[in-house]
């Protein structure tokens, strides 16, 4: 019997590509605060998150074929799916909002949500700010570029038209500002 846990995350997604449920899970156990945090912090919404969370982990199980180590390591990739998958809810989001009633829409906000524990929410704090930290390393048109994308929700063309910048810049830019980040959060982690 394979003890899952012990396993490197590459070994998880090539057995996940697999069918195996028991890889998934371990993966899941791994990455479920950061991808719950980014989705929290860039959805705002507790519910909206726990769903977009488990989407991602579905996406995760569907194209984990796809995971390529020559272009990264798996928790980059994992974080790529997180957004890309984020960033489809909220675009599916603003086109429900421009064509449902806003008085019905605002009600939904005010449904209960379930209470995230302690433990819990001090891991996703304490991810929430390493990343903070990190970006504020970043040349200010770098962050720029990144929190229009990863916290707005935009597309590179949208982030263009708006700074008012070639696309290509904000292309480079946002390069060059993933780049830092996954060498600043991998110093980090070495420390």
């Amino acid at each position: 019997m394979t003890d899952y846990q012990v396993l490197e995350d590459q070994e998880l997604l090539v057995r996940i590509a697999a069918g195996e449920k028991d890889a998934l899970e371990a993966i899941y156990e791994r990455y479920s605060s950061p991808v719950y945090s980014l989705a929290r912090y860039m959805l705002r919404s507790e519910a909206v998150a726990e769903e977009a969370t488990q989407d991602v982990f579905l996406n995760i199980w569907l194209k984990a074929s796809s995971y390529n180590s020559s272009r990264g390591q798996p928790k980059t990739w994992i974080m790529s799916v997180a957004h890309h998958k984020i960033i489809d809810v909220i675009r599916s989001r603003r086109r429900a909002e421009a064509i449902s009633d806003p008085k019905e829409y605002e009600t939904l906000d005010l449904l209960p949500s379930e209470q995230v524990g302690t433990a819990e929410t001090v891991v996703r704090n304490l991810e929430a700010e390493r990343v903070r930290r990190a970006l504020e390393r970043l040349p200010v048109t770098q962050q720029e570029v990144v929190t229009l994308a990863y916290f707005g929700g935009l597309s590179q063309s949208e982030i263009a038209a708006r700074l008012g910048q070639p696309l290509g810049t904000v292309k480079t830019r946002a390069r060059l500002a993933l780049q830092k980040l996954r060498e600043e959060l991998r110093q980090e982690d070495d420390e």
